[in-house]
């Protein structure tokens, strides 16, 4: 049988991938019913394009990417949730702009909200703009990250946006000027640390993480408060048996001058020919205290008689 005669492609026919969608224009919203909002909110969600789906690819840069990222928003989610600031805490979080495609930064943060679950970050219907902006890269798009990223960001009015830069080992930080210029300026170093006035932390690398200070008080992560919490148990276990051995200690040492005490009296009675019955014997052998066998001791130096060893007149 001949092999099926194969038609060539017209590239007119061919499919054209999805273009990303855009937010609805602020417009577009202000004329939109709650009900219509709503459903384009969830068609942005429900939504993904040939485009959105090479940028999830190249975001998937193994593990040290999103353990960084997720222990960045873990950490400042519990730091700020202590306090009780409105602040909201998002890693992965898909953000529209009034007219503009999604982006979806590492973790981003925006001041004076509801710190609620949400499905994306849609500024019109939330009524402002991402604050922060921090990127974690690995072996991603280089150019997305460093170049790209800094003029869209500032263009968005983004007030700052930091890079943490894993294979070495470095923060870029950027904020925008007072003057209202949606240009980056960089934020200078102060001792390896750099400052954020929106989380107002400093952030820093260092042993290769990114980590976030309070004043001089470092933010622990959620692992490394367990961390902490198991080695203080393991701490005050350690001082409970320490504490046990030397009161098994004591009592052994006790247990022993004890038994000195008994068998020194009934050898001194035996040596001075001083009969003791079973009784006495039993009693003196059954003394646990080691003052009272020590009177004891006194006594059958000079007693005639054992029975002279319980008087306690004799002991004053």
């Amino acid at each position: 049988m001949s092999a099926p005669i194969r038609k060539p492609v017209d590239p007119a026919a061919a499919p054209i991938p999805a273009e990303a969608p855009r937010a609805p224009t602020e417009a577009e919203w202000a004329a939109m019913s709650p009900a219509q909002r709503q459903q384009a909110i969830a068609a942005l969600v429900d939504s993904m394009s040939q485009e959105e789906i090479d940028e999830r690819l190249a975001m998937a840069e193994g593990d040290p990417h999103f353990d960084a990222k997720v222990e960045a928003r873990d950490t400042l989610r519990a730091w700020f949730g202590r306090r009780g600031r409105r602040i909201y805490i998002g890693a992965e979080m898909k953000v529209y702009y009034p007219g503009e495609k999604g982006f979806t930064p590492d973790v981003i943060a925006v001041t004076d909200v509801d710190p609620t679950p949400r499905l994306c970050w849609m500024v019109s219907a939330e009524g402002k703009g991402i604050d922060l902006a921090i990127e974690v890269h690995y072996a991603g798009n280089w150019r997305k990250d460093f170049v790209d990223n800094v003029v869209r960001y500032a263009t968005l009015g983004i007030r700052e946006y930091f890079i943490y830069d894993i294979p070495r080992g470095h923060l870029k930080a950027h904020r925008l000027p007072p003057t209202g210029v949606r240009r980056y300026e960089s934020i200078p170093s102060r001792a390896g640390r750099y400052r954020s006035e929106v989380l107002d932390l400093d952030l820093a690398v260092e042993a290769g993480r990114l980590r976030f200070y309070a004043d001089t008080a470092e933010l622990v992560t959620a692992s490394e408060l367990v961390g902490k919490l198991e080695g203080m148990i393991e701490a005050a276990e350690a001082r409970i048996e320490q504490e046990q051995a030397r009161a098994e200690q004591e009592q052994a040492r006790a247990e022993q001058a004890v038994g000195q005490l008994s068998a020194a009296i009934l050898m001194l009675l035996n040596a001075r020919g001083v009969p003791a019955s079973e009784e006495a014997r039993g009693r003196i052998l059954g003394e646990t205290d080691v003052d009272v066998l020590g009177r004891w001791l006194q006594r059958a130096a000079t007693a005639a008689a054992v029975e002279e060893l319980f008087l306690e007149s004799a002991g004053r």
